[in-house]
């Protein structure tokens, strides 16, 4: 056994590293690559979330802070309309002192409006005498103290308000909508302030000046200085072209300087902030970077700034790397460690069947079972190879018990087969002659049958011919009959037309008498033109013997006498005319006379052909058809004595076929045996061999 054991040692050796080894070497790394992989996705993970939590966190700030700064602007700009709306109503009654009550209080009672004025529209304020036909009515009241100042200083042609950006602004509207203009620093007050200005329109809806309310912006800057997020956000806010509003350095926005031209590398991202309505932009000065996270207040434009160092955002992200990293490099360790206590056992159960399969395929059956506690797959494999073992130990030994009696029946078989050999082949002569006989008797049968049915396909063209014939001489008669009733039809119509277009001539012949009459009217008219003509002829005889008294009448004479030339002549072409009208009629008449002759002579009679000959048509049509049906009928009779001819050819054909089909299949299975008794001779044959390699087979295998 020790012996089994050394050689089995050296042949793992030889081979190389064990499986242990081997499933160490491949299970590590990749466990090893995973547990790296997941860390590293893991920490991106995290560091992606914590810096989407942060960037969500800084924006919800900077919008809440930016709905506050919208809201008392807001109520700025209500403010200003509110003014609007009451100026609008009262300015043409109402006197400068009245108004100075409205807006001092409204200046006193409000923390942001530090002034407010109105400006009006040259000669457009009327409510105040002493300011009629002024061009510049501009009256400002501000806060000194716990009282109000009036001021008339911006009301000239020096300070000249309507150029003023909120002025223009105003008079740009076209609806009641309060502006508000860029900041400024006002150095009077020392403070940050803008303008909001409101329309002011008349009934009529025409613009008519404006209302301004001053805001300091010292709420604004210090709502903004109080925006402290984290350890290094601080905030800062431009306006819409850039211009500091509040920042941490005082004289920057005190001097109105833009963020465009700040000495610090936030210049660099200040574009983004003036294109862009909300966003975050990085941006690095020297070692040091930040991240600027900003949002735009609705209306002004005005852009709030919170600015923080990128270590404090990514702080907790690099916390939690080193957290991550620390997690897998111990949790690889541990990995490592178990593998190998893994590896170990499995790696020894394997050897120790290896060793138990080596012996089984060396023939060693004296060998013990293994002995295994594992239940999972190694356990099942080493039970499997026990059962195995029991199994196979048995059937060797039944195989060499009984191989020698295979061998003697392996020889009595084949003296057995060879004589059913013999037998069988006198058998499958004689089937084969029979099978031929009835091989001749299905042809013939098959050339009768051929020959039957193509009678019978002549017989069906034949049948299908006179159907078509039949179906033809019907439509023939058909055809005749509709000759022989259009020809009848257009016999009545001719008549018809005939008997219409002659009472129709007559009827014409009865109105060119009218043409007569005319003639003789124009005979009339003749006859008074020539006695016209006579009657001016004395008329100028007498005239002439008047002398200077008859010259008119002369005049008279020579029209009248021209009138009767110019009736005379017209009558004349009545005459040619009526003359050509009965010529004309005449031929139209002879032409008609003709026409009606034609039709009665000649039509009329054509037609009572066409009606003859569509009856002798009809009835050749119908003589056809009693032929096709009696052909028709000759045809079925011969097609049925044609189908019981081939269902007898029919059934000499099956019965032939079948009994060479059984012949077949008889001599089919007399080869089948005879080829089944040459099997089992040879089969006997290597029996004889197979037993003789069995006892060689077993005595290889020790069994006690």
């Amino acid at each position: 056994m020790k012996e089994k054991e050394k050689v089995l040692k050296e042949k793992a050796r030889r081979q190389g590293l064990g499986i242990k080894w081997k499933m160490i070497g491949m299970i590590v790394p990749i466990v090893v690559i995973a547990l790296l992989a997941v860390t590293i996705i893991s920490t991106n993970k995290a560091g992606t979330a914590i810096d989407s939590v942060t960037s969500n966190y800084v924006n919800a700030e900077i919008e809440k802070n930016v709905t506050d700064i919208d809201a008392n602007l807001e109520s700025v700009r209500s403010t200003a309309e509110n003014l609007s709306v009451f100026v609008s109503a009262t300015y043409s009654a109402m006197p400068i002192n009245g108004f100075q009550d409205v807006f001092g209080d409204m200046v006193l009672n409000s923390d942001l409006i530090t002034g407010a004025g109105i400006w009006f529209e040259p000669y457009a304020y009327i409510g105040d005498e002493n300011y009629a036909q002024e061009e510049y009515v501009g009256p400002y009241w501000y806060e000194d103290g716990d009282s109000i100042v009036e001021d008339w200083s911006y009301s000239n042609a020096e300070y000249n308000y309507f150029n003023q950006e909120y002025y223009l602004n105003a008079k740009a509207m076209t609806s009641l909508d309060a502006v508000i203009t860029d900041p400024y620093y006002d150095p009077s007050s020392g403070t940050i302030m803008a303008s909001c200005s409101a329309p002011i329109f008349d009934a009529d809806g025409n613009y008519i000046g404006c209302v301004t309310c001053d805001l300091t912006l010292d709420i604004i800057a210090e709502l903004v200085s109080s925006i402290k997020i984290g350890n290094s956000g601080m905030a800062q806010m431009i306006s819409s072209n850039g211009t500091y509003i509040y920042c941490n350095e005082t004289e920057k926005y005190e001097n109105g300087e833009n963020i465009l031209n700040d000495d610090t590398a936030i210049k660099d991202v200040a574009q983004a902030f003036i294109s862009n309505e909300s966003g975050v932009e990085k941006f690095a000065d020297g070692s040091m970077k930040f991240n600027a996270y900003y949002s735009t207040v609705p209306d002004v434009n005005w852009k709030l700034i919170v600015v923080m160092l990128q270590s404090e955002v990514e702080e907790a992200v690099n916390n939690i790397k080193s957290l991550m990293y620390v997690v897998g490099v111990v949790s690889v360790l541990l990995v490592i460690v178990i593998i190998y206590f893994v590896a170990t056992a499995i790696a020894k159960t394997i050897t120790e069947v290896n060793r138990f399969a080596n012996e089984l395929a060396a023939g060693d059956f004296t060998v013990n079972e293994m002995k295994t506690k594992r239940s999972d797959e190694l356990g099942a494999m080493s039970k499997a190879l026990n059962d195995m073992y029991k199994s196979n130990k048995n059937i060797i030994g039944n195989i060499s018990n009984e191989s020698g009696n295979i061998n003697d029946s392996a020889s009595t078989l084949g003296a057995m087969s060879e004589e059913l050999a013999a037998e069988f082949s006198k058998i499958q002569s004689n089937m084969v002659s029979v099978n031929d006989a009835m091989m001749s008797t299905g042809a013939a049968t098959e050339e009768v049958s051929a020959s039957v049915q193509e009678v019978n396909t002549s017989v069906e063209d034949l049948a299908r011919e006179t159907e078509t014939a039949g179906r033809e001489v019907a439509n023939i008669k058909q055809r005749a009959a509709d000759i022989g009733a259009k020809s009848k039809a257009a016999h009545d119509s001719a008549i018809q037309i005939a008997e219409e277009r002659r009472e129709e001539l007559e009827t014409a012949a009865s109105k060119a008498e009218v043409v007569n009459e005319i003639a003789n009217l124009a005979n009339s008219i003749s006859d008074i033109a020539s006695q016209i003509n006579l009657l001016s002829l004395n008329a100028s005889i007498e005239a002439a013997r008047a002398g200077d008294a008859g010259k008119g009448f002369a005049v008279v004479a020579q029209e009248i006498n021209k009138l009767a030339t110019e009736t005379d002549s017209a009558v004349m072409q009545i005459q040619e005319t009526i003359d050509s009208v009965q010529e004309a009629f005449s031929d139209l008449s002879a032409g008609s006379n003709k026409l009606l002759e034609f039709l009665t002579e000649t039509v009329t009679p054509d037609y009572d052909n066409f009606i003859e000959v569509g009856r002798q048509y009809g009835e050749d049509a119908e003589l056809f058809a009693n032929l096709s049906s009696k052909i028709e009928e000759m045809t079925d009779s011969i097609k049925a004595s044609m189908n019981e001819v081939n269902k007898a050819v029919q059934n000499i054909a099956e019965s032939t076929q079948e009994t060479a089909s059984s012949s077949a299949d008889v001599t089919d299975s007399v080869n089948s045996v005879s080829d089944a008794v040459e099997s089992v001779a040879d089969l006997a044959t290597k029996q004889q061999v197979t037993a003789s390699n069995l006892s060689d087979i077993v005595s290889n295998f020790k069994l006690n």
